[in-house]
């Protein structure tokens, strides 16, 4: 393996901590049953995949999960705080670790599966140590702006034109087994977190000791 240049990280299960009981729970509490059993972490289905790869608004995805659940009375202030429930935090921990791979010159990206309505507490979290998201990355790649979705081939040949990255120097970190099989088919070296795993030193001893990818 080369020298890593470039570290992509995932968003929800490897950067931000992730409750999906509690983000059910809260669709649930409003009545929405059938739109809590769609809660995917990996991989999202039915509006909510259309959602994150930009083929709907918000608004008509909300549309979408009150038809479903035969609730028209919630609105979707509500559908985005039952879905930013599945959202926790991000430690400040990891942003001082990404923060240590910047001032090494490594630089840093983020590819997600992601919505409009979460991605306004995913930004909200990034603050937790005094700075912004935009601070902690070179390049955000997210699947609603690039109309592609994980694990498909293209939203990483989108991500590897605009980022302008090399897949053999780019580590991909990520905890979706089908993204990770994805990534590595197309050169990248990857790692993938177990639930909750601290893996701080795959960062700490990044091109140091190339043996523990």
């Amino acid at each position: 393996m080369d020298t890593i240049k470039t570290v992509v990280f995932d968003l929800g299960g490897v950067l931000v901590d992730l409750d999906i009981d509690r983000c059910t729970g809260a669709f649930r509490s409003l009545g929405m049953d059938a739109v809590a059993d769609l809660i995917n972490p990996y991989y999202p289905a039915e509006m909510i995949g259309r959602l994150e790869h930009g083929v709907i608004s918000f608004h008509e995805a909300c549309d979408e999960m009150r038809r479903l659940s035969g609730t028209p009375e919630i609105t979707d202030a509500q559908i985005a705080w039952a879905y930013g429930q599945f959202l926790v935090r991000i430690p400040v921990a990891k942003l001082r670790q990404i923060d240590a791979l910047r001032e090494r010159g490594i630089r840093t990206c983020v590819l997600s599966n992601n919505n409009p309505a979460s991605m306004k507490y995913i930004r909200r979290m990034f603050t937790a140590d005094g700075k912004t998201m935009d601070d902690y990355f070179d390049a955000v790649f997210l699947s609603y702006e690039l109309h592609e979705l994980k694990p498909s081939e293209a939203i990483f040949r989108k991500m590897i034109a605009a980022g302008g990255m090399r897949p053999e120097e780019t580590l991909f970190i990520d905890d979706g087994q089908k993204n990770v099989d994805a990534a590595q088919r197309l050169g990248f070296a990857v790692y993938m977190p177990g639930p909750g795993e601290d893996f701080g030193h795959i960062l700490d001893n990044l091109n140091r000791y190339e043996e523990i990818l």
